[in-house]
């Protein structure tokens, strides 16, 4: 789970892009009238209103963020002629060169099964505290996970159970809620 480059300006991948001032709804929407698919990351929090009152509110879960599927040549196109705050998210190489970075869609698709299911417990955690060579890569075979590829591992100092975890390097990182050891199988024994 590994982001990568594209070197072919026509492939259509899924690209990261940063904005800024938290404008990353406000280019969901114009991408988005303009045919693109683009994912932002929402989650729900509470609110406390002017009548003192609670409410809810869904708001972008990773802020300045989101997720566009197009081609290279034409992000840039939009970017030099409709939204020129969108900037690519680079990735420093071993050579030390930058690269615009690429999120799988095997990965990507996992990231967005996760975060979509509000009504399990998500959480989203700091990329930087994930170690994700502590666990087994496995994919998850039953329940609301289904088909979610990442890493089993224990989430939090207290957990009780294990969860699955979609990282984006330096981006953001996703937890399943507690999932039972009977609804995952690792990568390596499913694909034999």
């Amino acid at each position: 789970m590994i982001e990568g480059t594209v070197d072919s300006d026509d492939k259509v991948c899924w690209y990261v892009l940063r904005v800024t001032y938290q404008r990353e709804l406000l280019a969901k929407d114009k991408l988005v009238a303009m045919g693109i698919s683009c994912f932002v990351p929402m989650t729900t929090v509470k609110q406390l209103g002017s009548n003192g009152r609670y409410t809810k509110k869904k708001v972008a879960a990773l802020h300045n963020y989101l997720f566009v599927q197009s081609t290279r040549k034409q992000i840039d196109e939009i970017k030099h002629t409709k939204i020129p705050w969108l900037r690519y998210v680079m990735v420093s190489m071993r050579d030390k060169s930058k690269h615009v970075m690429i999120v799988p869609d095997k990965q990507m698709q996992s990231f967005i099964t996760i975060v979509q299911k509000e009504d399990e417990r998500t959480m989203f955690l700091n990329p930087d505290e994930v170690y994700l060579s502590q666990g087994d890569r496995v994919v998850v075979t039953g329940g609301p996970f289904e088909g979610v590829e990442g890493v089993l591992m224990r989430v939090g100092k207290r957990a009780r159970g294990r969860s699955v975890v979609v990282k984006i390097d330096g981006v953001a990182a996703v937890a399943t809620a507690v999932i039972s050891s009977d609804l995952v199988q690792r990568i390596d024994d499913a694909r034999q």
